[in-house]
């Protein structure tokens, strides 16, 4: 017949006070002994039976219920044959001690791989951090005044960097920082080789005409091809210009500026700096900014400026970047295109016209920076701040410009109605004191 073979059978048998697990090991039916009763006379009931007494499966606890299945024999002719020794357990899952137990087992067993395997550098980064802690949350007298000294350097560096920001603001030192008078510039024409204009200047009872004179006289004509901004400024005499309100440009005469400026690049001998041409116009697009904004002359210090020719509603674009937009990616060109200018139309004011439009500004896409000057009346729009005072006037700006390199649009911040000033915000695109970075 076949032999069935059954699971081990684990049984209790209280001795004394305590009890010993007795386990079998896997037997076939041929060997197990003929059933026997055994002999429980001399034995005493369990203290916890004792204690509560009899009691039917039913008013038995889950865990009672799992010990009593600990002393059942699992048979069941579905189970295979097996030679090794299940656990006392019945439903397949961890026991219920199991469930709590590896979670402690198995964190206590993480913790001590990790301080054996890892034991030296796991400990010193810990003493490390508790140092480094201890350290910033309880300076010691030594590092808390290198601290304050620290702090106040800090503070004073930033107020520094404050007043320098307020000084860059003024709308004037878009210009550069003014004619240098301590240079040495080895030059001096004495005064019996005086020209007229500069002696009569010297004696003038404006201080800044006074200036300038004294400033002409030292410039040499011949090295004029190392001229900054401001000595090119005082070579044609700007100061003395602008005293007198400038005449608003015809239309003519920015055509032949423009034409003028097409010849000059024809014949420039130094058409590249590196990569990028040393002159060129910003795009090839034309925009009528007539119906827009026309020029005035405002009567007070800002000179010329424009004014809106219609209601325009805020968003809407004013004007832009055309071919009339000229770009200097080398100061020295300018500087050849300026002079080149006053021997052509023999008028020094066109000149200081175009260097108080020029501003320079950074170029991402190009060369670190570049001079730009629009030979339109879009070179007319004046900052919200010129003619007054920063701290004493409310931000008036209703023109914000943007855009890439100098391919700029500006449009209107706020509604703006027909006459109506129109303010730009020169922040918005200038570099200021970069003209020696340019070269100039």
């Amino acid at each position: 017949p076949t032999q069935s073979v059954h699971k081990a059978r684990v049984s209790f048998e209280q001795l004394g006070s305590s009890n010993t697990m007795v386990l079998h090991s896997t037997i076939t039916e041929d060997e197990v002994p003929p059933p026997s009763a055994p002999d429980l006379s001399s034995l005493s009931p369990p203290p916890s039976l004792e204690a509560a007494g009899s009691s039917s499966s039913d008013d038995m606890s889950p865990a009672e219920q799992d010990d009593a299945s600990c002393n059942d024999i699992l048979s069941s002719p579905s189970n295979p044959p097996s030679s090794t020794i299940d656990a006392p357990n019945n439903k397949g899952g961890p026991h219920r001690n199991e469930e709590h137990g590896d979670v402690k087992a198995a964190t206590k067993l993480w913790l001590d791989s990790m301080l054996s395997g890892y034991s030296f550098i796991w400990r010193l980064s810990i003493v490390l951090v508790l140092i480094l802690s201890w350290h910033y949350a309880y300076p010691t007298t030594g590092d808390t005044e290198q601290q304050d000294e620290m702090l106040e350097y800090e503070e004073e560096e930033y107020e520094d960097e404050y007043e320098y920001e307020e000084e860059e603001y003024d709308p004037w030192s878009i210009w550069g920082d003014g004619f240098d008078y301590t240079k040495d510039r080895e030059f001096w024409i004495p005064d019996e080789d005086l020209p007229e204009d500069i002696a009569t200047d010297l004696q003038s009872t404006n201080e800044e005409l006074q200036l300038e004179a004294t400033a002409r006289r030292q410039l040499d004509p011949l090295k004029w091809d190392t001229f900054d901004y401001w000595e090119i400024y005082h070579y044609f005499a700007c100061t003395k210009l602008l005293t007198s309100p400038r005449p608003v440009w015809s239309e003519q005469l920015f055509r032949d500026t423009r034409d003028f400026y097409l010849d000059f690049v024809e014949n420039d001998d130094t058409p590249f700096i590196g990569l990028f041409r040393s002159t060129h116009q910003a795009n090839d697009d034309a925009y009528d900014m007539s119906k827009n904004a026309i020029p005035y002359l405002s009567g007070d210090e800002k000179g010329r400026g424009l004014k809106a020719t219609r209601d325009i509603k805020e968003g809407e674009v004013i004007f832009k970047a055309t071919n009339n937009t000229i770009i200097f990616n080398d100061g020295h060109t300018l500087r050849k295109f300026l002079f080149a200018i006053n021997e052509h139309f023999s008028d020094p004011g066109m000149v200081c016209d175009i260097l108080i439009w020029a501003w320079v500004q950074d170029m991402p896409c190009g060369t670190p920076f570049a001079g730009v000057v629009d030979l339109d009346n879009g070179n007319l729009l004046n900052d919200w701040g010129l003619g007054g005072s920063y701290e004493e006037q409310d931000y008036s700006a209703n023109i914000r410009c943007k855009g890439v390199n100098a391919a700029l649009s500006c449009y209107a911040s706020k509604d703006i109605i027909e006459g109506e000033e129109l303010l730009g915000d020169y922040s918005d695109f200038v570099s200021y004191h970069a003209w020696a970075d340019l070269g100039l």
